[in-house]
């Protein structure tokens, strides 16, 4: 089961590291950030009836379910928002390092995991890898901090929730089609309070590229769900967070150029990440 769970965590997180990649690239963000959820929505509704048993075994599997829509909208709108302003090796590691800072701690209080040693040093790492990506890079937009923030803030919350979603006795499968399908009106609200509908936030140029997007996101999450149910929420998220190397290397070949200190700061939180993940 420990390999199993490492190689679905691995390939989650290229897979992960990929779609984001694939998101940067897009002209079109805003409605990219709404097609990736929906196809991703489609694709495993249409799906959930193959599937013997209940989906939601009891009430509160369906509420963390609910719970994790809300944080996946949040993440799909700041996710889109931060890449539109910075670049992708510098936001994703400030996005998925500071889940991992948020979620361990939860993650010891109420989930039952241990912190040793080895996992404090490494909270030291990833802290001391955020510090060496720095604020907002040259160029970067002025809010390009905050939605990184905002989205690792929505990564954590979507982590618990799925992992509490998935105690109770709820499938991935149906478990993620649900979390999709609220994650759609929470983002169009979210736009609406700020003012952000307009016919182009629904325009897209290059559908083929959020296809390719879509399918990438749907298999990462899923996978990233199996091994949510086979282990802690802390450990999954952390070795997950190793592809923050993905993405800084992404970055390079999207033409970004990320610094040396960028390379760096990302590989003392994926360092990090891993001995978090780490088990004697």
């Amino acid at each position: 089961m420990i390999a199993a769970t490492l190689g679905l965590v691995l390939v989650s997180a290229l897979l992960h590291a990929a779609w984001n990649a694939l998101l940067r690239r897009s002209p079109d963000r805003e409605a990219a950030s709404l097609g990736i959820p929906a196809l991703s929505f489609l694709l495993t509704a249409a799906a959930c009836p193959f599937l013997p048993g209940p989906a939601f075994a009891t009430g509160p599997s369906l509420a963390w379910g609910l719970a994790a829509g809300a944080f996946e909208g949040l993440y799909f709108l700041a996710l889109a928002r931060a890449l539109a302003q910075a670049p992708l090796g510098w936001s994703y590691t400030w996005m998925r390092g500071g889940a991992l800072l948020l979620v361990w701690p939860f993650s010891l209080a109420f989930l039952g995991e241990r912190l040793t040693l080895v996992p404090a040093l490494s909270v030291a790492l990833v802290a001391g890898g955020l510090v060496l990506m720095g604020g907002a890079p040259e160029r970067a937009g002025r809010r390009s901090l905050a939605w990184a923030v905002v989205a690792g803030a929505a990564i954590a919350g979507y982590t618990l929730c799925y992992k509490l979603s998935l105690d109770q006795g709820s499938r991935p499968l149906p478990l993620f089609a649900l979390s999709m399908a609220m994650s759609l009106p929470i983002q169009a609200g979210l736009r609406l309070l700020g003012g952000a509908i307009r016919p182009a936030t629904f325009r897209l140029r290059r559908p083929g590229l959020v296809l390719a997007a879509g399918l990438l996101s749907t298999a990462s999450f899923l996978l990233y769900l199996q091994a949510l149910a086979w282990a802690g929420a802390g450990a999954v998220t952390t070795l997950r967070n190793t592809s923050i190397v993905f993405a800084v290397i992404g970055s390079a070949l999207l033409g970004e150029r990320p610094p040396a200190r960028h390379w760096a700061g990302a590989c003392l939180v994926a360092l990090g990440a891993a001995g978090m993940a780490w088990r004697p």
